[in-house]
Order: C-alpha cells, then structure tokens, then sequence
C-alpha cells in the first residue's frame, strides 16, 4: 500500500468530517468518512499496516476533539480513538476474509460495527476517566446510554453514507497499489 495515497486520503477525510458532513447531520448523527477510509484499508491492506493506519487514524481523531478540564480549560487526550481504532481494525481483521471485498456495499456494511466498536472504547475510556478525576466526561449534557445509542445511530448514518464514499474509494484501487494474491513478506 502506498503510504503517501493514504495520507492524502486521510487527510481529505479529517476534513469532510469537521466541515460538511457536520453539516449533514440528523439530530445530531452525522456520518464518519475516516470510518470508511479505514474499512477500505483494513480490507485490503496488510495486517500489521492495518493496525497503524488505525493508531495513527486515531491519534489524529483525538487530536481533532479537544477536551473540557475543570470548565474551561482545554486539553486533548490521545487514547480513546486511537484504542478505539485499533481495537476496531481487529474486529475488521478476521471479517475481511469472509466478503467480497471490492463490493462497495461490504465496505459500508462493515462500518457499521468498526464504527460501533471504536464508539465504545472511546466510551469506556472516557467513562473510566471520569471516574477519578475533574474532568467532564464529552456528553456530560445526556447519559451514557442516550451516548451509546447516538453512536449506533452514527455507525449506521456511517453505514448508508459509506456506500456510495466506497464505490469511489474502489474507483481508486489502482493508485493505492494494495498487495493481491497469497504471496506474504
């Protein structure tokens, strides 16, 4: 795989996710493309470039949501998505031998548990830390439950909204220069 196409990609994602698909959203639910980006990986790139396209994926994420410390001081916590990426790409891991993968509808059906998956480690993690210490959890304003069931709502916005993203990232197959056949390094 071509490290330089998956930057640039992710990068293309990292912004339609903070601006206009924000715009799109429904009660609050709008969909995830770095969610997409990452099923499209995990299938078809190896595993160990699987796990660190989803560490670093995750790493940015959290970099990209800052955080509340006693009321009113920001701060970003690098570990609830990028656990929560890691932890999905291994749930994805096993899967990606049982579809097709250049099926533009296994990639957005996939995303729906990746996304869960990564949902609730991010949930567990925050909640944990919460626990011990003055920081606000990120949906202090509802319950843990309202929370969970806003990221199944997500996942499956994600799902419908990564058909159509699918059928374009497969349009570019041929430029990400995956590794195909049996042969393994």
């Amino acid at each position: 795989m071509r490290l330089g196409v998956f930057v640039v990609a992710l990068a293309v994602c990292l912004v339609l996710d903070s601006s206009f698909l924000a715009a799109v959203s429904i009660g609050g639910v709008h969909p995830l493309s770095t969610a997409v980006l990452m099923v499209y990986v995990g299938l078809f790139a190896p595993r160990r470039m699987v796990l660190w396209t989803a560490l670093a994926t995750g790493i940015l994420l959290d970099l990209a949501t800052p955080a509340v410390y006693r009321g009113d001081q920001p701060f970003f916590l690098i570990g609830p998505y990028a656990l929560g990426c890691v932890f999905g790409a291994n749930l994805l891991l096993p899967i990606r031998t049982m579809v097709f993968r250049r099926n533009p509808i296994a990639v957005g059906l996939l995303a729906i548990p990746y996304l869960f998956a990564v949902g609730v480690v991010f949930m567990a993690i925050w909640t944990v830390r919460g626990l011990y210490s003055e920081t606000a959890v990120p949906w202090a304003d509802a319950s843990a439950a309202a929370e969970l069931g806003r990221r199944l709502g997500e996942a499956i916005y994600t799902g419908g909204f990564g058909i159509p993203f699918a059928w374009l990232l497969l349009m570019t197959w041929p430029t990400w220069r995956f590794e195909v056949g049996s042969a393994r390094r």
